[in-house]
């Protein structure tokens, strides 16, 4: 009989029975395993970008169990990851992130000699960019001020700006950056897209494309500006003072990239001169955004908590994607979403 293919269920809401079932019926070598947590821990609002000990502190109490399924692993899937994972999980052969971004297994160690990572993206590409349009609806219909006169009773018209003929710009042009750009184009947006490499009539649903070394001239011209760019060493703050300075006085800027690719005291400057209008941040460089940062009080900056994903469907879409993807490995094929990993920093 072969070996077994051992499958961890490394994402605390995959365990249980119902998505265990459905990885057992793709192959009769399959054998589940998963990295419990201790009941009632917050797990869910602990950032993924930086790996944990193992066990994490949300997992104490089942230390044996997740060091022996990691030690069994040969496919994973999981956000949070534990620092020294290669060493862990001997046996890993392929790891499937649960979400877009994939920094936090660069920074874990995972060696692209023998690990294949593919990640999520495009499953929260959708929602992500109702949020981004509708952040922008906000600001330029200016909502916020009408419920402000709503709750004063003050009968004052709030008049916004015309959507349609706006410029926005895209830094990013992936999944997320592409569903951004349907849906701005849609409504008679003209839309600028910055892509690391450009190719001959590859638009990426843009109406124009800059290479990496024209950020300034691109941003120059746009009314908003929208992050959407992998956080990778070359993307490091790729948002500073000199951008933000050769940005089209009063824009916007929305980012629900990472909050790496941001300087965030180079924001708060351009909002105070008036460079930025405004400027909508769902993503930090500390999170949870602390609650004596300046950012909370700054005028025209608006803070999610890295939410600009909707959740309602997003595990059962993301599990799709992952049981697709088994099927393809335990068929010998090509995998879905597989991770240049060269390019984003892997070793």
């Amino acid at each position: 009989m072969s070996e077994p293919i051992v499958v961890c269920l490394g994402y605390p809401a995959l365990l249980g029975d119902r998505f265990a079932e459905r990885v057992r019926a793709i192959d009769p070598r399959i054998e589940v395993v998963g990295l419990p947590v201790d009941p009632g821990t917050d797990w869910v609002t602990v950032p993924p970008d930086q790996p944990h000990e193992e066990p994490p502190p949300w997992a104490i109490g089942r230390a044996d169990e997740r060091r022996s399924a990691l030690e069994r692993a040969e496919v994973l899937i999981q956000l949070h990851t534990p620092k020294d994972l290669m060493t862990l999980a001997p046996r890993l052969r392929w790891l499937q992130g649960f979400g877009a971004g994939v920094d936090q297994f660069v920074v874990a160690g995972v060696t692209r000699d023998r690990v294949i990572v593919t990640n999520a993206s495009g499953v929260s590409a959708g929602s992500m960019a109702e949020f981004v349009i509708g952040r922008l609806l906000q600001i330029w219909k200016r909502f916020p001020e009408a419920e402000a006169h709503q709750r004063n009773h003050d009968y004052i018209r709030t008049y916004g700006r015309s959507f349609a003929g706006s410029v926005i710009g895209i830094v990013g042009l992936g999944s997320i950056g592409v569903a951004v750009a349907k849906r701005a184009r849609a409504m008679g947006v003209h839309v600028l897209g910055l892509k690391r490499s450009v190719s001959s009539g590859d638009l990426g649903d843009a109406d124009e494309i800059f290479g990496p070394d024209q950020l300034h001239e691109m941003l120059g011209r746009c009314d908003a500006v929208v992050v959407t760019a992998p956080a990778t060493p070359e993307t490091h703050h790729l948002i500073d003072r000199a951008a933000l300075a050769a940005a089209k006085p009063g824009a916007m800027l929305v980012n629900v990239a990472r909050g790496s690719l941001v300087d965030e005291d180079a924001v708060i400057e351009a909002l105070e001169s008036g460079q930025l209008s405004a400027a909508a941040l769902d993503v930090f460089e500390q999170e949870p955004l602390p609650a004596d940062s300046p950012i909370w009080d700054t005028p025209n900056l608006w803070v999610s908590a890295h939410s600009s994903v909707s959740v309602d469907r997003y595990v059962d879409d993301v599990f799709d994607l992952f049981e697709d993807n088994l099927r393809r490995y335990t068929a010998g094929e090509p995998l879905r979403n597989r991770v240049d990993m060269e390019s984003l920093g892997f070793g």
